[in-house]
């Protein structure tokens, strides 16, 4: 009856001690979890600048314009005519 308790017993304290380290355990000390996140938002503040500034020197906007415009200048007259 000992070794039939004593088994179970023995496999909770291996498995516990094969695991290893809990993450708390393991974790690096971590002071302020915010400390990269300022250069995050500069990083990702100077992407986004030179992105607009990209867009807007380009002549993509412009193309992408005209081509809506006589899209749209089109669409009208077909429904003028249709109607």
């Amino acid at each position: 009856m000992r070794l039939f308790l004593s088994l179970p017993v023995l496999v909770v304290v291996l498995s516990m001690v094969l695991e290893g380290s809990a993450p708390a355990q393991g974790a690096p000390d971590v002071s302020n979890p915010f400390d990269g996140l300022e250069e995050l938002g500069k990083t990702l503040e100077d992407n986004t600048r030179e992105f607009i500034n990209r867009i807007t020197q380009s002549e993509l906007p412009a193309k992408m314009w005209d081509w809506f415009s006589e899209t749209f200048r089109r669409v009208k007259e077909k429904l003028k005519i249709d109607s």
